[in-house]
Parts: C-alpha cells; structure tokens; sequence
C-alpha cells in the first residue's frame, strides 16, 4: 500500500492490544478485538448476546464465510435509489429490537434517525435533535465545509523554487502531506507526488548551471501555519500513533498508526528523502551525510514569496498547462492537471520543479476512509485558509458551523464543535445535522459533496476503509457491500452515519450515536448492534 522506497514499519495487527490503550484505539476508528490476537475475518460469530451472557459466552473458533464479491457496477452514490418509499411506521418496528439492545447503554444516550434520502422524509427517529458526543462522524461536517471552499479539482503542488543565490534551492510546502519517498504513482491518492520526482526535475533544472558549490536545500513552511498538535488533544494521541501532526508536507509513510506514531518533523523528513534523491542523482547537497546519517541533517527554514501565498504559490506553467489568466481577485490563475487550479501571485519566482497531489475529492475521500484526524484538521485549516478565516482552532471550527448553516441549510444553533476530526473532548452534535449533511451528499444537490462520499470518503460494509472488519456476522448479510458509512469511536461512544438500499430498491440515510456505552469491552458488541440496525434496513421491504 505505501510507494516504493518507503520507510519500513512492520503493521503489526491492530487487533491485539493491551487493557491499557483499548480505549485510545477506539478513538480512530480502528478495528479491535478485546482478548483476541486474531483478526474479525478469522472468526465466525453466530449472534450478538446479551450483556448478562456475555461471560457465558464462548468466543467462536471457526473459519469466517467468504466475502460475496461486490457488483463490478455498483449504484453510485448520489443516484438515488427511487424504488418503494418504506412506511415509517413499519420502520420503526423493524429496527426496535436492535435499537433496544441492552449493549448501547441507557435509553437516553442512544440517537437515531433514518432518512429517505430523495425527499428527505423522516421514516424513524429517536432523540434526533438531542446533542450528543458524535466521535468521527463529526468529519462528515468537516467535509461538507472544506468542499464548498476548495474545488474537488484542486490539486496541491510540491515546488522547489531557485533560492538567493546560485547554489541555494527552497523546497515549498503546498498542503500534500501524501508524498511517496520515491516516485509518484498516478493512479493512488496516497503517493500519488514523489519526491523522487520532484528531485530528478529539479537535478534537470539545475543542469549547466554555474553553481558556486554544493547545493544548500532550504524548507519553506507558510502555508497554512499552524501547530502539529491541537491544544485539545492529549499528548498520548501524539505519541502512541492514534493521532498524526497536523502538517501541511508529508511522506504517505509517515502517516500515524497506533503503535507507530509520525515523526517529530514530518516535514524534515521530506526534506532528508528531496536531499538523498538529489544526491542519488549526482547533486552534491551542502552537508549531507549520507542516507545511514540522515536523521542527523535538517534543512533550514526560510521564508520566499512563494511560500507567503499559502495556497496559492506563484509559478512557471509548467509544460503541457495552460497559460496563466486573470482570476476574479485579479491574481494569476494557472491550470493544473486535470483542470486543477491553483492561483499565484506575479512575484518573480523562479519554479525549478514540482509535483501534484492526487484531487482533493479523492484525497479528502482518503482521509474520511481511514479516519485519519490529521489529514481532516490539516484539510480543514486549507479550506478555511482560502475561505479568509484564521487556520487555528477555534476560527476553524467556527467557520465549519457557519458554513455547513449557509451552504447546507444545516440547523447548527447549539451545536458544538471543538475540533473538526472529532477526537476532542466537547463535541456535541445531533444526529439531525449528521443526516441533513448526508442527505445534501446522496441526492446530489451538492456535487462536490456527493464525488467526495462517492469516491469512497463513505466506506462500503463489509469491504473498505474502517468497515472493512465490519458487518461480519451472518445477521449482518444484507448490508455487506450495500450499505455506506462513516464510523466514530471514542472510550465509551460508538457512532455510524451513511447509506443504505433497502430490499425494494430505496436509497436511506441513517445516522446513529450511542455515547454512554461504557468503556470496559463493550465497544465490539455496541457496534454490532448498530451494523444490525443498518443490516435491518437493508432487508426492509417495507
């Protein structure tokens, strides 16, 4: 999965961990069995029991059934399914059971509410408009916000400019913290730029020139500053891998994973990869010691006026682009691959080379995927960036809740957000404006939403993302494949929010929290409760 040359990290399976840090793997989503070194698929489980068997209960040893293959044409989402509208009361009676279960903690910590996603009709609900701890599918709203400031075109270019004299180049940051260590792959979202690539134009470039010595490799940090790590989050995140640093450059390798944190300087890191693939390449790099000393030498930072336009670094079209025209603010606007845009100011900076990001969509797509709370901060400060707010914490939540009022029409007075990922204490959410946001994304209302939810930012039960450990019990066959959903996962919280196809052909939206369900074990059992909910949708003729 990682690109070629990565940095090697054995995964060792996240579903063996100890008493201590069960709870702080919940928090990303991350699949787990508790007292279990296997994985979800090589077990078969023929119920869910009750709290009070529970202990009676024991854990299944045989192989689990194959996976169905998924329909090489699958509906896609946002062409809604138009089949029988289910009576809401027929609904309400067929999920009762499942919302009754004693594993989602008491009754008034438990919020649903199911949707017909083409008319938006209300078919069940239980304290819809209650405020509740929505753990990542607060990432959801976050989405919405950062496609209505940032096309799902756009594109983030790497860029190595010519520095203050001869023999000095500034590697820029531009928002890809995807990178592959070695050369891009097109068809990925993660590794889709390489620093390879990005060294090997840059060695061209700096070909028959008169340099006064060895190359001296510079780091440019302005775009979109901000701190690595939210006030709001626990150091423990940081260090334990359930949360990576909020950067604005990055290796796809040095993404965090529990167990395996991100390096302290992400972007040094890419600066140590740009500097071996110039020496690799014959540019002697002022000071390199070699890649078995590498840790050893960073690059200064500067500051260029390519840096100071954020977003929106000036440059060279590069060949095979379009010529640079006025934008509306009068500013240069050059095309990317792709009809990617980025604009730039006329300061003269010389580009020596650069790489592209995969598009937003996918790579937004990506980040809700793998619940990656980094990447959805880091997403969410650009977006708010280019919409003129601030980029630290609070102005960026305050602008995912005016934004997702103004653009969606979502009801947001009372609604509280502490960060955009969802990890923070203080996060309140109803399950309404959950499913408001998903409604506007699967009618296709709001077409950047719906490519960003469509390309797989809602992971398929069953198969993808975090549900791939999902949805494995044979109650659950109906939704495998079908159904589409985020999932949140904090110490004693279990959330899911998406899509599903009833048995008469019908596209439903459903959002689904239960924050009171202890944090000693019950998390497997609570979340399968919510699969069977959603599986119960799914086989609805109703």
């Amino acid at each position: 999965m990682l690109p070629d040359g990565s940095r090697r990290r054995s995964r060792l399976p996240r579903y063996a961990v100890s008493a201590g840090v069960l709870a702080a793997l919940l928090a990303t989503g991350t699949p787990a069995v508790a007292g279990s070194t296997s994985a979800p698929d090589d077990v078969v489980v023929t119920g869910t029991p009750a709290p009070d068997q529970a202990a009676e209960t024991a854990r299944p040893t045989t192989q689990a059934e194959a996976r169905p293959r998924l329909a090489p044409l699958a509906r896609p989402l946002g062409q809604v399914a138009d089949g029988a509208l289910p009576d809401p009361g027929t609904v309400a009676r067929e999920i009762a059971d499942e919302l009754d279960s004693d594993w989602l903690g008491p009754a008034d910590r438990r919020a649903i509410i199911v949707r017909d996603a083409l008319t938006g009709e209300v078919l069940a609900q239980r304290n819809a408009s209650r405020l509740v701890t929505p753990a990542s599918t607060t990432k959801i709203l976050s989405a919405a916000a950062i496609v209505s400031s940032l096309p799902g075109e756009q594109r983030f270019a790497t860029r190595v400019v010519a520095g203050e004299s001869a023999d000095e180049v500034v590697l820029v940051a531009g928002g890809d913290m995807l990178l592959a260590r070695g050369e891009g792959d097109p068809g990925a979202v993660a590794g889709h730029a390489g620093v390879a690539d990005l060294a090997a134009r840059t060695a061209e470039a700096l070909e028959g020139r008169a340099l006064e010595g060895p190359v001296r490799v510079r780091l440019d940090l302005q775009h979109v500053v901000g701190p690595h790590k939210l006030d709001s989050w626990s150091d423990f995140w940081i260090s334990e891998g359930y949360a990576g640093r909020i950067v604005q450059l990055g290796l796809a390798e040095d993404l965090a994973l529990p167990f395996y944190p991100s390096p302290t300087q992400p972007e040094q890191e890419v600066a140590r990869a740009f500097a071996a693939a110039l020496d690799e390449r014959g540019v002697e790099v002022a000071g390199w010691p070699g890649e078995d000393a590498a840790g050893s030498w960073t690059a200064e930072l500067v500051e260029t006026p390519a840096g100071r336009v954020g977003l929106t670094p000036p440059g060279s079209v590069p060949e095979g682009l379009s010529a640079p025209a006025a934008g509306a603010d009068g500013r240069a606007v050059t095309a990317g691959p792709d009809g990617a845009t980025s604009t730039g100011s006329p300061d003269d900076v010389e580009v020596l080379a650069e790489v592209w990001s995969a598009a937003l969509r996918d790579v937004l797509a990506h980040a809700l995927a793998t619940s990656d709370n980094a990447m959805v901060e880091q997403l969410s400060r650009q977006a708010a960036s280019v919409a003129g707010e601030g980029s630290d914490r609070e102005s960026v939540t305050a602008w995912i809740r005016s934004t997702v009022q103004e653009a969606y029409g979502v009801d947001m007075e009372g609604q509280q957000l502490a960060d955009s990922s969802g990890l923070s204490d203080g996060t309140r959410l109803t399950v309404q404006a959950v499913a408001d946001v998903l409604v506007a994304g699967a009618d296709g209302s709001h077409p950047d939403l719906q490519g960003v939810l469509a390309a797989g930012g809602l992971p398929i039960a069953g198969y993808t993302g975090t549900l791939s450990t999902r949805f494995h019990l044979p109650v659950h066959a109906a939704a495998i494949g079908n159904a589409r959903a985020k999932t949140g996962s904090l110490p004693g919280v279990t959330s899911l929010a998406g899509t599903v196809v009833t048995a008469d052909g019908r596209l439903l939206v459903f959002a689904m929290t239960a924050d009171d369900i202890g944090a000693d074990g019950a998390v497997l059992e609570a979340r399968s409760s919510l699969d069977e909910v959603v599986a119960q949708l799914a086989r609805c003729g109703c």
